[in-house]
């Protein structure tokens, strides 16, 4: 399954978050960047959800066997 989401980066392009709606991403740039002098972008980014990736952020919550 490939989701869109939506990242942040700041004017040398490094990567500053990730969000899974873009309405979500503008209110945190409004909140949290809005006062910094330099521009923050919001780019679309397909992320590949496998069972791998399921696995891993299931293991990160200490989610196990479906529970």
């Amino acid at each position: 399954m490939i989701r869109t989401i939506y990242i942040i980066t700041n004017e040398d392009k490094m990567i500053l978050s990730a969000f899974t709606t873009l309405q979500a991403a503008k209110n945190e740039i409004e909140l949290n960047y809005s006062e910094f002098p330099e521009n923050f972008n919001i780019e679309p980014c397909a992320l590949n959800i496998d069972a791998r990736f399921i696995n891993e952020i299931k293991k990160e919550m200490g989610v196990e066997n479906g529970k």
